[in-house]
Order: structure tokens, then C-alpha cells, then sequence
């Protein structure tokens, strides 16, 4: 359940990067559903937000999962990055990550007196407080702090210019850090129905690393085509599909 929390909030794509893009403070709302055969559930929500400052983006992303166990899931997520244009690829200096993990009891969660400040309350990437989290729950929240520089590329990428089944790969500069990557491949034009609408979309696969390996979480993305913005974001787990919608 750690793992299929941490990766409920994943984001995805990057290409041609042109000009500086200019994003006000956007905030986007999501549910997650677990599919598995005829079933399917609402697990949990998420919102990200993002905005730029010249060549500076930040964004954030807090999501929270449904009770399961007694316990509330929730992982939160920051990014702030230098974007640099440029004529084939967009250089992206990462200035600042972290991304933290929680468990609260429903009880507490729900009363007025959970801090998640505590160390005994959170654990993050930087290997800060002091609740028991395993390294594939750390690996998946740093993966999913990465991909929210996506959403940056999201408003500059010329999908229109690519071919089904083209793939590349987008090197990330990390600033107090070894060099990482993100390998993306575009299926070309889809469409997609939700309970919210209809849209036009761009159908994407990525997947980044994590400490100069692949992290092994390939995931599918739906683009709008008009906004932008992920309208689906799915990863295919062992244990069924975990895909998180996009909800105006």
C-alpha cells in the first residue's frame, strides 16, 4: 500500500523547448482510482500547484489517500527549478527538492491535534524525521517530486511535430547532486471521456531515474491538448492500475 500511495500523484512528458514559458498560479485538482478487473474505487486526492517567476518554477503537489488500515496516507512534494529554453531541449536546473511521507492514524489525522512538523510524524527524501518508511516508498516519492517539473514542459512541448513511437531522453541538472534523466516516448493523438468531459489528448510514456538507474515505474499519461495539463496519469502495479484523473 506504501508504494501504490506513493505513486498515486505521478506526472509525465517533455520535448522542444523554444521560449520561456509563462505559468500563473495554477492550481489543478486530481482523483486517484484503483482499478483492478470490474473494480473500481476512489483511493485518493491530490492537488498540484505551479506557477513561474521569469526562468524560476515551483510547484508543489499534497495528496492523501482515503482511510485504509486505520491510517491516512499522504505524500507531499516540492520542486524548484531554473528552466532554460533552448533550440532542441529545454535545460532544467533543479534548485531545490524535497518530498515528504506520512501515515497519521484516521483518528489523529482527523483531530485538532496532528502536526505533521514532528519528526515521529513524517519522513522525507532528505532523510529527515524519524517515521518508519522503506526505501521503495523514498524512491517513489523523490520520482514523484521529479516529474513535477513536467508540468513546466507541458505548456512548451510541440507535440504536434512528433511521431508515434519517437522517443528521447531529457537530462536533469541537479544542483547539490549527481546528474539524472527522464526517457520519454509519444504514442501520438488519443482522446479520453471522464466524469468531468471530454478532451483532445497527446498519449505519452515516461520514465525517469532515480540514483543514475531507471526507476522501473513506467508510466502513461493523457495531455490535453488545448490546457496542457495531465488529464490521466496511470501506472500499471502487480497489484492492478492505479491512474490519477484530472477533476475541474
Amino acid at each position: 500500500m506504501k508504494k501504490i500511495v506513493s505513486l498515486l500523484f505521478v506526472l509525465c512528458c517533455v520535448f522542444i523547448g523554444r521560449a520561456q514559458v509563462n505559468i500563473p498560479y495554477t492550481e489543478l485538482n486530481y482523483n486517484v482510482h484503483y482499478h483492478w478487473g470490474l473494480i473500481d474505487v476512489m483511493i485518493a486526492h491530490g492537488v498540484v500547484t505551479m506557477q513561474t517567476d521569469g526562468s524560476r518554477f515551483s510547484a508543489t503537489l499534497d495528496g492523501n489517500s482515503i482511510p485504509w488500515n486505520g491510517r491516512v496516507f499522504c505524500v507531499s512534494d516540492t520542486l524548484k527549478a531554473t528552466m532554460t529554453p533552448g533550440n532542441r531541449l529545454s535545460a532544467e536546473t533543479v534548485d531545490y527538492i524535497n518530498g515528504w511521507y506520512m501515515k497519521p492514524k484516521v483518528t489523529l489525522y482527523r483531530s485538532n491535534n496532528f502536526n505533521p512538523s514532528l519528526p515521529s510524524n513524517y519522513k522525507n527524501i532528505k532523510g529527515e524525521g524519524s517515521l518508519d518508511a522503506g526505501d521503495d516508498t523514498l524512491e517513489a516519492i523523490t520520482v514523484t517530486a521529479d516529474m513535477l517539473g513536467l508540468f513546466y514542459y507541458f505548456k512548451e512541448i510541440d507535440f504536434e511535430s512528433m511521431s508515434a513511437g519517437q522517443q528521447l531522453t531529457i537530462p536533469i541538472a541537479m544542483k547539490n547532486g549527481n546528474p539524472e534523466k527522464v526517457v520519454i516516448t509519444y504514442n501520438g493523438k488519443s482522446h479520453l471521456k471522464t466524469d468531468d468531459g471530454s478532451y483532445s489528448t497527446y498519449s505519452v510514456q515516461f520514465e525517469y531515474t532515480y540514483q543514475g538507474r531507471m526507476s522501473g515505474y513506467a508510466v502513461n499519461a493523457e495531455v490535453s491538448a488545448e490546457e496542457r495539463i495531465p488529464v490521466s496519469i496511470g501506472a500499471s502495479l502487480p497489484v492492478g492500475k492505479v491512474e490519477m484523473i484530472y477533476h475541474p
